[in-house]
């Protein structure tokens, strides 16, 4: 009996955070159900007591990424708050619930969440733009143990686990990692999607018109609790399959997280401005001179401080509050090759040019449209590109129309 009140004071039961007025946080997931307090005394607040996860608060989820209209050279930067901590957090609890409603042991979603809040853990400061500086080293995925400390790999002793579980975890493999993986793209789908269009009823005019968002809208108003798609995951225990129960409400979510893609990750402005940063910060980064930030230093800093090495080195006279805006609030010019070598002859000629400043050359490689997700029929799992051929084909063209090789400049 102590064990099993033991175990709900680690984990409430559904309906428990219900009654609670206040906890640690309280989190949502936009455009669904799923609303509530982080309680005390549960697993969540001994991995932000014993883990850097609270670093995570001061990092932004899209750093430099703007939603992208149709005429470029009239937008603004539109500046995003939502943080990796807050993505983390709501990670865990679609993670929790998706597990919960499929009944698997407790031990099992212990695991799973505590994986599910470490999973960025190891993010750098500002986020994606500086980890393209040197993938390698500063990849959360790879490193994510690396400035854990004891207190925190103390934890998966607690929790039954071990760090190569919880890293194949995190690499998306087994049952639980495949539930954190549709968990985690659950979360940043409504989460970005939240941030540009904002609530159901009350979205922004401005963006609206000056950004074009008819594409995400049009999903919104068809699917207004869209976010809900995790009630439709599915996990059959006897043969691992990990899938969905309702086909329409899948194809509006690829389709929206394909939009996202196309007009904000991946569109060829919001990349030229993560490469313009990560340039900005080449020279300070060094794996080896102890005189420049290392990936330890990354890995350890937020936003701010890094913004101020950024500031100290090229802006000296300036407060961030003044230099940030310059920073981003400026779009490239940019073309599309089929080739490097195409790309490359045309930066020569551009470099002719002393007006002309050439920011580099960048290959996209697209994004996986998760096509091939199972959905449940009445007999078989079956992938969602087998399923619904044209709804597929539709979100693959999406995912093929960001591939190319990119050359940006700037006047």
């Amino acid at each position: 009996m102590k064990e099993q009140q033991e175990k709900q004071r680690q984990f409430p039961l559904p309906g428990f955070e219900e009654s609670l007025q206040d906890g640690l946080f309280h989190e949502f997931l936009p455009y669904s159900d799923l609303k509530q307090w982080i309680p005390e005394g549960t697993i969540y607040e001994n991995v932000i007591r014993n883990t850097p996860l609270l670093r995570l608060q001061n990092i932004r989820a899209l750093s430099f990424l703007s939603y992208q209209g149709p005429q470029v050279s009239n937008d603004h930067f539109l500046e995003f708050f939502h943080t990796r901590l807050d993505h983390s957090l709501v990670v865990a609890l679609t993670t929790e619930h998706i597990l919960r409603q499929n009944g698997i042991a407790q031990d099992k979603i212990n695991i799973g969440v505590l994986a599910a809040l470490i999973h960025d853990i190891a993010t750098p400061a500002l986020g994606d733009a500086t980890k393209k500086i040197d993938r390698q080293a500063l990849d959360e995925e790879e490193n994510w143990t690396e400035d854990m400390g004891d207190s925190a790999m103390k934890l998966l002793d607690d929790y039954g686990t071990s760090q190569s579980e919880i890293d194949s975890i995190i690499k998306n493999k087994g049952v639980l990692g495949h539930v954190l993986d549709i968990a985690d793209r659950i979360t940043y789908v409504m989460k970005d999607t939240y941030a540009v269009i904002g609530p159901i009823g009350e979205r922004n005019t401005y963006v609206n018109m000056y950004f074009n968002t008819g594409d995400l809208t049009d999903i919104l108003d068809r699917f207004p609790k869209i976010g809900n798609i995790f009630q439709d995951v599915g996990v059959d225990q006897r043969n691992g399959q990990v899938f969905f129960n309702n086909p329409n409400r899948l194809e509006a979510f690829l389709l929206l997280r394909a939009f996202l893609h196309q007009k904000l990750y991946l569109h060829p402005i919001s990349q030229a401005r993560d490469m313009f940063i990560g340039k900005l910060l080449e020279p300070l980064y060094s794996r080896t001179d102890k005189n420049k930030l290392s990936p330890f230093h990354l890995r350890t800093m937020n936003d701010h401080d890094l913004l101020n090495a950024i500031g100290n080195e090229y802006f000296p006279s300036k407060r961030i509050e003044s230099y940030f805006p310059d920073l981003v609030n400026w779009f490239p010019q940019y073309e599309r090759f089929d080739s490097e070598e195409l790309a490359e002859k045309r930066r020569q000629e551009l470099s002719q040019d002393e007006n002309i400043a050439v920011i580099g050359i960048k290959e996209s490689f697209g994004f996986d449209p998760a096509t091939n997700y199972k959905v449940a029929t009445r007999y078989k799992y079956v992938e969602f590109r087998e399923f619904n051929p044209t709804g597929a084909r539709q979100i693959e063209a999406i995912a093929e129309s960001t591939k190319g090789i990119f050359l940006f400049w700037a006047d």
